[in-house]
């Protein structure tokens, strides 16, 4: 995909292994907000997170900061910019300074502290996880053009009443590997949107058959 920048450099964005990507999340895990207890449907008590609470806001702001650049450095092999040879003065400016090693090819620096914007940083990295892994974006993009719907509203816009139980997205897509007749290794190696649309497919079964259940 070409991505161009607000100072018109363009830029062509493809995918990384999706393994080096799960790797890097169990490697730079993101700070759990604190929870408090509510009432939801039936009297039943839940656990919820407390997204606007100050100290996991300023956390998070800390691993945005801290990740940012890792994020770059795990991305800039997918990312291929237009005449990177006209950049080798700012290149060997990192270098003096310490920023770049000397047998470092210093794309993602130069990405990092040269090139991109904090928007356009987050574009990029955006744009090479929703190629090479399950992401939000994906599994939007999926439930709307299966445009399953229940009663005239689409099926997961119907709340399920909170239960105790909780699964992490690396069980999630675990689970629509083996149900969609993947392997793990075949599931890693198709398109970003393709795992999404798996993703999708089995959130929408199951909102379906709680729904019938009713």
């Amino acid at each position: 995909m070409e991505y161009v920048t607000s100072r018109g450099l363009r830029l062509e964005v493809g995918r990384v292994p999706r393994e080096r990507i799960d790797a890097f999340n169990i490697e730079h895990p993101p700070p759990e907000p604190p929870t408090r207890e509510v009432e939801t449907f039936g009297g039943i008590m839940e656990d919820v997170p407390v997204l606007d609470d100050p100290g996991y806001m300023r956390a998070m702001y800390d691993y945005y900061i801290d990740a940012g650049r890792a994020q770059i450095e795990l991305v800039a092999d997918a990312v291929e910019v237009s005449d990177l040879e006209r950049y080798q003065s700012e290149l060997q400016e990192l270098r003096t300074i310490g920023i770049v090693d000397g047998d470092e090819d210093g794309k993602a620096a130069l990405l990092y502290h040269v090139l991109l914007n904090d928007a356009e940083l987050a574009d990029v990295v955006e744009l090479v996880l929703y190629q090479s892994t399950v992401t939000q974006r994906g599994i939007r993009e999926a439930e709307e053009a299966f445009s399953v719907t229940w009663a005239g509203k689409p099926v997961t816009a119907w709340r399920v009443p909170g239960t105790p139980g909780r699964v992490g997205r690396l069980f999630e897509d675990r689970q629509a590997a083996r149900l969609n007749g993947y392997t793990w290794r075949d599931f890693r190696r198709l398109p970003g949107p393709e795992q999404s649309a798996c993703v999708a497919l089995i959130r929408i079964g199951n909102r379906l058959e709680w729904l019938r259940q009713q």
